[in-house]
């Protein structure tokens, strides 16, 4: 009914502009995308959005913004992940340096970098005017988390004295290193620390009690007694414990990321990151164990991991998200401003992986459901307030952001239930799509648990693509520090855009259609759907928002009668984000690059033509772009095809299915390396570097990101022929890509370690 509504609307010129399009692939009556059924749907809409402050300063991945307190001008820090501490100034929009913490020098190696986690102002600054900050950095290839302590200098301009450092403590932590610092209402210091661990924890530090890890820690710094630099609380719950640090306030955490107390309760509330399935917010009391690595949240993580130390009571998160839904929690904290009565004694925080705000509210003594209020488009880090009290999102990518009620809007359709209900297939039984849905290859797919897939593409010729032959957030790059011409190139789809691709399982007479995944630009933002094929393969079942786990019954490809079962994941619509970024451009295979090549368009009435250039014919390119050997990178290489170089072959396999991760600000910030595919294999900071967070198995001081020639001391080819906890790509499938696995580790096999990667 749509499109037949659409088709009357277009009239005699769009049916002409069909008729117009001949092509070298012969499409010459290939008719017009008109549209479909996935437009002007979907759920409730957030009801609030996050906007950039009115700052026009560029900040380098920020970390966290810190009040200085009793300040006329209401000015702030901004401190930026690698060290440098700002002075900012909102009312004249200007910046002076602070502190810059030695060590975090871009020229230095990447894995050597100290780097900020957080800081805080003496709760009683000016009169006594003192700063804390934490901060890891690596001592003789150790890393080491500290906390110092600084005068400042108030004034005008408030200096900190470099030279006045004072170190609390400081204690070895490789990864999950926690950080945050809080005052509490009894003026006694609060810091948080990680597990300090590899993923999994396989030696239980999170249970360890004879370390700072995993831990809450509250000490007097106002009071120093014996040897150090600060008091121990009287009332602290382990004092006179043997066998657990007397300034440990509570333990058995994994990574808690941010924390705030309760304005008017005094109560301590923090985000706890997850490892396999579960994003937790814990209420904090004194003396509680959180049951890390015994427990993740209230689920048992690994049964052999035993609760230990003092406490042999699990207390339970107050709210836990699973994985489908959220990746990584960052705590928040509670609204007290005004611009929103209907916050009032709301609970704000997020995740740095889908960028959602989400709040509860507390429902007498116990919370109320969490709900997703805004999507900041940011890799949230920490909250903090203004002046006002009003709420500040941090992200490392998109600056410092605050809250607005979001604008009403049009009630939207519900999403459709059925593929066949789309507007995608004229007959989704025969796996037979809509008109104007063209379908395409890309030179160099992702691997998806085996899986066999068929792409199409929509796009309205009257709204045309916008091919940028240097993608945003390489402005800094100059061209002559590009390893090749190869992938630099994103495109701009138009509103109305639809990408899909359906994935088959099987062979022969025994294959079969398992998933249909949507990708949909409506109303000037991407949408991510997923649909599960029925038995009969007739048609295809949405699913639910955060995604489904099922076991497939696979027919064995040589009909000896048996069958394979097959795990398999449908994503959640935020677990598409990952991948599906702003820096991607969102759709990951539209690209010069990927689509220079020939196609077979004759089931679709035409003859085999090079897809870019049938693109041109069909004036799918914004300006009449023309593509010639100018403005077209060379087509990306066949990671599978021995023909081709290996050292090319390796590097567009990481970019394929890693680089959307793993590039400067992507969702692999644990791990400070990049995989583009167009940058020089030297400044990828891989070869020779350490990992943050290695996999066990190996001396970490022998692990490294790639040791050339030494597969089995590299951290990437250990991963991707990993089961279970480490595994890398972490989306994708639960198989291991054998043959991804093997390319990886033949190239590192061939790497000379004295000879200069280009």
């Amino acid at each position: 009914m749509l499109r037949s509504l659409l088709l009357t609307s277009l009239g005699t010129a769009a049916l002409a502009l069909s008729a117009a399009l001949a092509t070298g692939a012969g499409l010459k009556d290939f008719p017009v995308w008109i549209g479909c059924n996935l437009e002007g749907t979907g759920g409730e809409p957030h009801p609030y959005i996050a906007v950039p402050t009115d700052s026009t300063i560029t900040w380098s991945e920020p970390i966290c913004t810190v009040p200085i307190p009793g300040d006329p001008q209401s000015r702030r820090l901004v401190v930026e992940r690698w060290s440098n501490i700002w002075l900012h100034s909102p009312d004249e929009d200007s910046r002076t340096l602070f502190h810059a913490i030695p060590g975090g020098d871009e020229q230095k190696n990447r894995q050597d970098r100290a780097f900020c986690l957080g800081a805080l102002f003496h709760y009683d600054y000016p009169n006594t005017p003192r700063l804390f900050i934490s901060w890891n950095r690596r001592e003789d290839g150790i890393p080491i988390t500290r906390l110092s302590r600084f005068e400042v200098q108030p004034g005008d301009i408030p200096k900190i004295l470099p030279a006045s450092e004072e170190i609390l403590f400081e204690f070895e932590a490789d990864g999950h290193r926690g950080g945050d610092l809080k005052f509490g209402h009894d003026n006694y210091l609060y810091m948080s620390s990680g597990d300090g661990a590899s993923p999994g924890d396989p030696n239980n530090v999170g249970q360890t009690t004879d370390n700072f890890l995993g831990s809450i820690i509250r000490i007097d710094i106002d009071n120093a007694r014996g040897d150090k630099s600060y008091r121990i609380p009287p009332d602290n719950p382990f004092v006179n414990t043997p066998g657990i640090y007397p300034e440990v306030w509570a333990y058995g955490f994994r990574n808690p990321w941010r924390m705030n107390f309760h304005p008017d309760t005094g109560e301590l509330w923090l985000g706890d990151n997850g490892d396999e399935h579960w994003e937790m917010v814990h209420r904090i009391k004194s003396g509680a164990n959180y049951g890390w690595s015994a427990f993740e949240g209230s689920h048992v993580f690994r049964a052999s991991n035993k609760l230990a130390g003092p406490t042999l009571e699990h207390t339970l998160p107050e709210v836990e998200h699973s994985h489908q839904e959220m990746r990584s929690v960052i705590g928040g904290l509670w609204y007290r401003g005004s611009k929103f009565p209907d916050l009032k004694n709301w609970y704000l925080y997020g995740c740095h992986f889908t960028r959602k705000v989400w709040g509860f509210p507390m429902d007498g003594d116990k919370p109320g459901t969490p709900i997703r209020i805004a999507d900041t488009g940011g890799q949230i880090v920490s909250f903090a307030e203004d002046e006002n009290n009003e709420v500040l999102v941090v992200t490392l990518d998109q600056g410092i952001l605050s809250l607005e009620k979001a604008p009403e809007q049009q009630t939207l359709k519900p999403i459709p239930t059925l593929l066949s209900e789309t507007g995608l297939f004229a007959s989704t039984k025969n796996h037979e799509v809509a008109e104007g849905i063209l379908p395409y290859e890309i030179n160099a797919p992702a691997f998806w648990n085996g899986a066999r897939r068929e792409r199409f593409m929509g796009v309205s010729p009257s709204e045309k693509i916008q091919v940028q032959l240097k993608p945003p957030g390489m402005n800094k790059i100059d061209d002559s520090e590009l390893r090749t011409k190869v992938g630099v190139d994103r495109w701009k789809m138009p509103t109305g855009s639809v990408f899909f691709q359906t994935f088959f399982l099987g062979e022969g007479q025994n294959e079969r259609r398992v998933e249909t995944q949507v990708s949909l630009k409506d109303r000037g933002e991407w949408r991510f759907l997923t649909y599960k094929w029925n038995d009969d393969q007739t048609d295809a079942v949405l699913v639910a928002e955060d995604g489904e786990n099922v076991t497939l019954t696979i027919p064995d490809s040589k009909n000896t009668g048996h069958t394979l079962e097959h795990e398999w994941r449908f994503p959640s619509r935020v677990e598409c984000t990952a991948c599906h970024t702003q820096r991607s451009m969102f759709v990951l295979g539209a690209s010069m690059a990927q689509l220079n090549r020939d196609f077979d368009y004759r089931p679709w009435g035409g003859k085999k033509a090079n897809q870019i250039e049938t693109l041109h014919s069909l004036g799918f390119f914004f300006r009449n772009f023309r593509p010639n050997p100018a403005n077209t990178p060379p087509s990306m290489a066949n990671p599978h095809d021995k023909s081709q170089p290996l050292e090319e072959r390796a590097r567009t396999y990481l970019h394929v299915n890693c680089a959307h991760c793993h590039r400067e600000t992507g969702l692999g910030g644990r791990a400070n390396f990049q995989l583009l595919n167009w940058l020089h294999t030297a400044d990828l900071g891989l070869i020779d570097e350490r990992p943050l967070v290695g996999l066990p198995g190996i001396d970490p001081n022998q692990a490294r990101l790639i040791a050339p020639g030494q597969p089995h001391r590299s951290e990437i080819y250990r991963r991707m022929a990993t089961h279970g906890v480490g595994k890398m790509p972490m989306l994708g499938g639960t198989l291991i890509d054998e043959k991804g696995a093997h390319l990886i580790r033949q190239w590192i096999k061939s790497l000379d370690k004295s000879t200069p990667q280009n």
